[in-house]
Formats: C-alpha cells, sequence, structure tokens
C-alpha cells in the first residue's frame, strides 16, 4: 500500500531517484571522463596529495575553476575514494539531495501533492541525472541553487539577521561552485532585503548582514588568489576563458553560433594563469566591440541554444563531448520541452494564488542572463532546471486535481 505520510513518500522516491542515477552510473562505467570533468578529478587529486590547488596538467598554481567542487572530489579521494566511477557514486547522493529540495520547496508553495509530484518529475528528468554522472560541477551546483531558494522563502516568511545571514552564506557557496551565482546577491539577495522591512533602516540592516556573510565566505579563496596571481581573479580564472571562447569568429560566424570554441585560444599570452586569463577576456571583449553588427545574430542564437530549438542535434553532440549517452541527452531535450507548458502554468497558477515567485524566478533569469552574456548551453541552464521542476509540479498536481474533481463529478449518483 502507497504510505500516507508525506515524509516516507518523499523517501521512496528519493530512493528512486538514487537507483535510477546510479543505475545510469554503472551503464556507463567504462565511459570515462574527459574536458572539464578530468579537470576537476585531477585538480582534486593534486589537492588530496597535498600539492593545493594545481592545474591539472601544469605544475603552477590555478583558480581555473571555483574551489568548493575540487575540495569535495578531493575530500572523497582521501577517504579512498579517488575512481571517477566512485565519485560519481557519491553525487548521485548530491543529486538526490537536489530531488528531496526540490519537493520540500513546491510542498512549502502548494502542499504535500505539489512536493511529491515535484519530486517525481526531478527524480526522472533527465537534465538532473544525466548532470549527476558527469562528475562535473552541475550536481552541487543545482542543491546549492534549490537551497539558496529554499532559504530566500525561509527568510521571506519571517525576515531577520540571522535568516539573512544564512541566506547570504548558501548563496556564497554556490558562488564558489559556479561563479555566476554571484548574480544572486542583485537578482534575489536585495530585493528580498528591500521587501523585507517598510523602513529603510530595517533593508540597509538585513542587506547588510547577507552581503556581509556572503563576503566573508568568499574571502578567503579570494585572497588567496590575490596573492597568488599578478592580476585579480575573485573567483574563477574561467570566467574570463568563457569570454574569448563564445566571442571569436567560430562562435560569431562559424557553425558553432551561439556556442563556445575551445579553439578561440590560441596564442596563449605570457604570465601566470591571472596574466593570460585577463588578455583573453580582453580579446573577447574586443573582438564583441570590432563586430557588434553581428550581436543581435549571436544573441539570437544563444537562446535557441538555451531553448534547444537551435541546432538540437549538436546539442546532443557537445553533451556526448562531455560523457553523456547521446540517447539519454536527446530524452532530456524532449523531457525539457515537455516541462515548458507545465512550468509556465506552475507560474500562473502561483501568482493567482498569491504566492511569493520571484525566489523562484531568480534562478531562472540569473541562467538566462548568462546565456546571453556567455552561451547557450545545457550546462548552464542548470541553474534554472529546479525551479522549472518546481513550478511543474505544482501544476502537474493542479491538473491531476482537476481530472479527480471532474471524475468525480462524473460518477452517477
Amino acid at each position: 500500500m502507497w504510505p500516507r505520510t508525506f515524509p516516507t513518500r518523499i523517501g521512496l522516491i528519493a530512493f528512486g531517484a538514487f537507483v535510477l542515477r546510479v543505475a545510469y552510473v554503472i551503464s556507463r562505467r567504462d565511459a570515462g571522463i574527459r574536458g572539464d570533468a578530468l579537470t576537476f578529478w585531477l585538480d582534486a587529486a593534486h589537492l588530496a596529495d597535498g600539492q593545493g590547488f594545481q592545474r591539472a596538467f601544469e605544475p603552477v598554481p590555478t583558480a581555473e575553476h571555483p574551489p568548493l567542487h575540487v575540495v569535495l572530489l578531493a575530500a572523497l579521494h582521501r577517504i579512498g575514494l579517488g575512481g571517477y566511477n566512485d565519485q560519481k557514486l557519491v553525487l548521485c547522493l548530491v543529486g538526490t539531495a537536489t530531488v528531496v529540495l526540490i519537493g520540500l520547496v513546491a510542498r512549502d508553495l502548494a502542499g504535500d501533492g505539489a512536493g511529491l509530484m515535484a519530486a517525481a518529475i526531478g527524480a526522472v528528468y533527465p537534465p538532473l541525472w544525466l548532470a549527476d554522472a558527469t562528475l562535473m560541477s552541475e550536481t552541487p551546483y543545482a542543491l546549492l541553487v534549490i537551497a539558496v531558494v529554499a532559504c530566500a522563502y525561509w527568510f521571506q516568511r519571517v525576515p531577520g539577521v540571522r535568516r539573512a545571514a544564512a541566506l547570504g552564506v548558501v548563496t556564497a557557496l554556490a558562488a564558489l561552485t559556479r561563479p555566476e551565482a554571484m548574480a544572486l546577491v542583485v537578482l534575489l539577495i536585495l530585493p528580498l532585503a528591500w521587501r523585507a522591512s517598510p523602513a529603510w533602516g530595517g533593508r540597509l540592516r538585513v542587506a547588510s548582514v547577507a552581503v556581509l556573510a556572503f563576503l566573508i565566505v568568499i574571502a578567503p579563496w579570494s585572497i588567496r588568489n590575490a596573492l597568488t596571481f599578478e592580476e585579480p581573479i575573485l573567483i574563477s580564472a574561467n570566467t574570463y576563458g568563457a569570454v574569448i571562447g563564445a566571442n571569436c569568429h567560430e562562435s560569431w560566424y562559424g557553425d558553432q553560433l551561439g556556442s563556445w570554441a575551445y579553439t578561440c585560444f590560441r596564442d596563449r599570452a605570457p604570465g601566470d594563469e591571472s596574466q593570460y586569463s585577463v588578455d583573453y577576456r580582453d580579446r573577447g571583449l574586443r573582438y564583441i566591440r570590432d563586430h557588434a553588427q553581428r550581436l543581435p545574430v549571436v544573441l539570437a542564437a544563444r537562446m535557441g541554444r538555451f531553448w534547444e530549438v537551435y541546432r538540437p542535434r549538436q546539442s546532443v553532440y557537445f553533451q556526448g563531448s562531455e560523457g553523456r549517452s547521446g540517447t539519454a541527452a536527446r530524452a532530456g531535450i524532449a523531457f525539457f520541452w515537455l516541462l515548458i507548458g507545465f512550468w509556465v502554468a506552475g507560474l500562473v497558477i502561483l501568482r493567482r494564488r498569491g504566492a511569493s515567485v520571484w525566489p523562484l524566478c531568480a534562478p531562472i533569469a540569473m541562467a538566462l542572463i548568462v546565456a546571453l552574456m556567455a552561451y547557450g548551453s545545457t550546462r548552464l541552464r542548470i541553474a534554472a532546471e529546479p525551479s522549472f521542476v518546481v513550478l511543474a509540479g505544482v501544476s502537474a498536481h493542479a491538473l491531476a486535481q482537476r481530472v479527480r474533481r471532474g471524475r468525480a463529478a462524473a460518477r452517477p449518483g
């Protein structure tokens, strides 16, 4: 018999989510790792061996990637889980925690049924479980982004300095996983602080506490970078690399229009990682200025890639280059298209009920901004996926309720 209590039900859904993720990892155990996944794994091995944050293939300091995911993998190395398949299995647990948190956020907004529906969708939604098996930072990032959303709703219920501090800390942890999460300070924390109190004093107090907590958490890494490199790197040098990769001939005129091209990384400037990364950034910005008339076409292509309507077959190829199954990647695109109508309906339903939707919309807005400013990619959409699933769960539950009411009304007598 299907259990009655919400904790038991969501626990069963979480178990199913974990089994699905583990089964996929096992089915791909011979696929190996490549690209950023290989870099993360090697960086973590260096850190676990006491070499600090060192580039994967060069014995020099690095801030190519934010530190949190590397630290997580290094901790697994230290406890004897150094194999990449072992680490992928651990990330399946992290992805399962994301499913549970999605369910809890949906429950908070629309009740037990919506929470269970959202968790069930999250359990089988390919863009989430595909990420969990790549060994890349998308898995902890998705968990931390939905944790930021949960903290935002928690803060909204009873605004105060302690909850503001917690929101700032979790946002900083997300930024130390993927640097674009810094945008949530402006997109989410400051708007919440504005609405927290009718008085300027109250607004400033909670905003200051949240921002200060954010800065305290990222400060050690940023200070380390300032002491290590010639040029300032707040969180990640890879941010500068994204500028050149997304703004060169191949990604503006070639078959990778609207995406990112590794071939743009040529003629590396002398100096340390910060110096040649800054040079990459400057070259990318110059390219934008010199080809400004092409920008509308590029932005449209980036949005097309974000919504998987521009060259979706190429998206499958790109995902395959990251170690994802082509069949699963195609299923993920189809599932994403199916979900669009449901999450839009969920947004309308919550607005009609008077629920606050901005904490859910802020990560979506951030992902859209990143796609416009950088490039369109399934990977860069990951911050929006938990919100999509929450909204889809709300509307799917509302639809199920309507169907049940219609059947009950149609019964004779």
